[in-house]
């Protein structure tokens, strides 16, 4: 999607590598604003006010959430309450479930010391596959 006149992502890894970066959602259509997800609760409240709306944008944040709180805290217990501190934002969200749980798996095999670089590629790769997927939506959906 042109951004800003390049090509870019509704949410990604800040430049730093420290935070998330989205595009808040509640201030379309008439200014682009980018939202700075650095903490789990930054990503969780992002997703209850609706600065990140639409299923899979709403997935990707919660991944991206998961990635922040294995940053804070990799132990079982605080994966625990990030998990259900992300799933209480939309206790109906079909994709933010989806994450969470992937994100939980993908990280579950990991060594604390590694659990955030487990997250952080999970949730690379389901950015990833769901630009994949848009774009094949797209090439359908073009005229022969």
């Amino acid at each position: 999607m042109p951004l800003r006149g390049t090509h870019g992502r509704t949410i990604g890894e800040t430049a730093d590598g420290l935070a998330v970066e989205a595009i808040d959602q509640t201030r379309l259509p008439h200014a682009l604003v980018i939202a700075r997800l650095s903490t789990l609760e930054g990503a969780a409240r992002a997703i209850e006010t609706m600065v990140v709306r639409g299923a899979p944008l709403v997935g990707a944040a919660a991944a991206y959430g998961m990635w922040l709180a294995a940053r804070a805290d990799p132990s079982d217990a605080g994966l625990a309450r990030a998990a259900a501190r992300l799933l209480a934002t939309r206790p109906t969200a079909v994709n933010l479930a989806w994450a969470v749980s992937g994100a939980r798996a993908a990280i579950a095999a990991a060594a604390p010391a590694a659990r955030a670089d487990a997250a952080r590629a999970f949730a690379r790769a389901l950015c990833d596959a769901d630009v994949a997927a848009n774009a094949a939506i797209a090439r359908h959906g073009l005229p022969s």
